[in-house]
């Protein structure tokens, strides 16, 4: 048994989590120590055949751009992590299934954000490398951007692995909104078994299951929205 409003990330969950930090101080000292030795303009676009036919002036946001995304990745995926991890109250069995499922989730989500953290450290360095020279061509971005897409793919796999079908519990009516919403406050429970018992379900008697559901919108709406204004500038 444990005690705490957290539950115990896994090992992988740490090890990701240590990974993304240092991808993201790794990015930003060479971007920093890079900055003096890089032209006044840069280019932004190119022609056929590389030339270069658009200039933006440099400055830092601009060179530093890739961390930007880097911290916004792991801001809001790492907040995601952390309210799955999250326990409300009393004490937990780490070998309980709804705990299980909880760190199987929240690792698979650090996994994710180190992956996507690492490829922005890639373009952190493929773009420097490219304004040094002047000249069109991100060297593999095309299959560094493939490798990040397979390795989502095969995290993505692996935690429906893990998030196998719960034992269906006792129905207890007055814990079940509309039929299928779980709404009891008083289960410390994020995730908890569907009335069926054929997968998993949130736990809305607990804040903290409108709070993910409210940082996944953000992600999945307003994160897309700000780079489509952000690439029509």
């Amino acid at each position: 048994m444990r005690t705490g409003r957290y539950i115990r990330p896994t090992r992988l969950t740490r090890a990701a989590a240590t990974g993304s930090a240092l991808a993201i101080v790794i990015s930003a000292a060479f971007a920093l120590t890079r900055y003096r030795g890089l032209p006044d303009v840069l280019v932004v676009h190119f022609m056929r055949g590389g030339v270069p036919n658009g200039w933006q002036y440099k400055t830092y946001a601009r060179v530093l751009m890739p961390v930007f995304v880097q911290l916004a990745l792991a801001l809001t995926l790492g907040s995601i992590a952390a309210l799955l991890l999250s326990r409300s109250q009393g004490e937990h069995d780490r070998d309980a299934p709804d705990v299980k499922v909880a760190a199987a989730a929240a690792e698979a989500v650090a996994l994710l954000t180190f992956i996507w953290i690492a490829f922005q450290a890639y373009a952190t360095f493929a773009l420097i490398a490219m304004w040094q020279r002047e000249h069109a061509g991100l060297y593999a971005y095309n299959a560094v951007e493939l490798a990040g897409v397979i390795l989502t793919g095969v995290v993505a796999a692996r935690a429906y692995a893990q998030l196998r079908a719960p034992a269906p519990r006792p129905f207890v009516p007055e814990h079940w909104r509309f039929g299928q919403l779980y709404k009891n406050a008083d289960d410390p429970a994020l995730f908890v078994p569907t009335r069926a018992g054929d997968r998993w379900t949130l736990n809305f008697g607990r804040p903290v299951a409108v709070a993910l559901m409210g940082v996944i919108l953000i992600v999945g709406i307003v994160a897309p929205a700000l780079i489509l204004g952000l690439s029509l500038r």
